[in-house]
């Protein structure tokens, strides 16, 4: 049965970086925060109600954190890089980088959230506990594509990205 777009975007079935799909991510899934748009406002002496014009002065930023709570070595080279020795050991890189692709959300009502270019940065994160599990806090700024555009796109259920 195909799903409706009733214009409703909820629940994280992936994620996707480059070509890999990453593990298990905490309950709280992806949180969508960032930076408002700079906005300068221009005030004239002779009007005294408020700004005569205001300009915006950057787009702001868009940036998705979420922790990733699924820890074997081919998740943790996936979001941090480093290496995964044949016995699955996770050793990660000595000096950290961040990592830049292209990103794929499928949700749960059927939507795909491209980030066209986004740079994941990732740490080791969290408590060990009986309660808790270590996780990979990760953070995917939303960049500029080098061809122009916008950073991300969001398509409807049955609208597969090209």
């Amino acid at each position: 049965m195909a799903q409706v777009n009733d214009g409703l975007t909820y629940g994280l079935d992936q994620f996707k970086f480059g070509e890999k799909v990453l593990g298990y991510i905490s309950e709280e899934g992806l949180a969508w925060g960032g930076d408002k748009p700079e906005k300068v406002k221009i005030n004239a002496a002779q009007i005294k109600g408020g700004p005569v014009k205001v300009i915006t002065k950057n787009n702001g930023t868009n940036v998705i954190t979420f922790k990733l709570i699924q820890l074997d070595g081919a998740h943790c080279k996936d979001v941090m890089g480093g290496t995964v020795a044949a016995d699955g050991t996770y050793t990660p890189p000595e000096k950290v980088e961040d990592l830049v692709g292209v990103a794929d959300i499928k949700c749960a009502s059927g939507h795909t959230i491209r980030v066209f270019n986004g740079s994941l940065s990732a740490k080791l994160s969290g408590n060990i506990n009986g309660s808790e599990v270590l996780a990979i806090e990760c953070e995917l700024e939303v960049l500029a594509p080098a061809n122009g555009g916008a950073g991300y796109a969001i398509y409807p259920p049955e609208v597969t990205p090209a």
